[in-house]
């Protein structure tokens, strides 16, 4: 897609340059990455084909997610909350026209204030430890009775002894920690 952008591009000299155009060179540079390096989830997706030319943007703040579609006579821009309804998404859907002085870094940072002085924004970056730990947790779990009864595999076939244990052994060894990994795994996905 970059080398089309590239093509487009140079099909025209820098002052016929529409807001559109101006956006797509930024894309190009890597500016647009480093505007939006402060969010998460970032995407930017440029299309050029015989319908049109567009870019979306999509990132979040925590739980406040942000959709912007450039157009070449116009954008939209949504901001919404992760618990939204589809039906109540597609009203917040705004168009707007591109000003004679049209700025990026301008509409960024403007969109930046709506998110942090959004009523449902909560800060999800304690949730977000919760579940990289309940995760680790769970993995380690999992991995606990593979490398146990690998261990005793391995240590059976190379000294030739044979290892014998109980039920219990079998239930401390392989059960309990399975059970740990699914408590921790269930707890990771619902934290919400």
């Amino acid at each position: 897609m970059k080398r089309k952008i590239e093509n487009y591009l140079n099909s025209k000299d820098k002052i016929e340059y529409s807001n559109l155009d101006r956006i797509f060179d930024l894309y190009l540079s890597g500016d647009i990455k480093k505007l939006l390096s402060k969010y998460a989830g970032v995407s930017v997706d440029p299309t050029i084909n015989k319908s049109g030319k567009t870019i979306q943007f999509n990132y979040n703040y925590h739980n406040i997610y942000v959709i912007i579609d450039f157009f070449e006579d116009k954008y939209n821009v949504v901001i919404y909350h992760t618990d939204i309804k589809a039906t109540d998404l597609e009203k917040l859907f705004i168009d707007y026209e591109y000003q004679n002085d049209f700025n990026l870094e301008k509409l960024i940072k403007e969109i930046d204030k709506k998110i942090k002085n959004h009523p449902k924004l909560k800060d999800t970056t304690l949730i977000e430890k919760k579940k990289k730990t309940y995760s680790l947790i769970a993995w380690i779990s999992l991995c606990l009775p593979i490398l146990i009864c690998g261990s005793i595999g391995l240590y059976c076939a190379i000294t030739e002894n044979s290892v014998k244990l109980n039920m219990w052994w079998g239930i401390f060894f392989i059960a309990i920690p399975l059970i740990i990994w699914f408590i921790f795994d269930v707890k990771s996905k619902r934290l919400k």
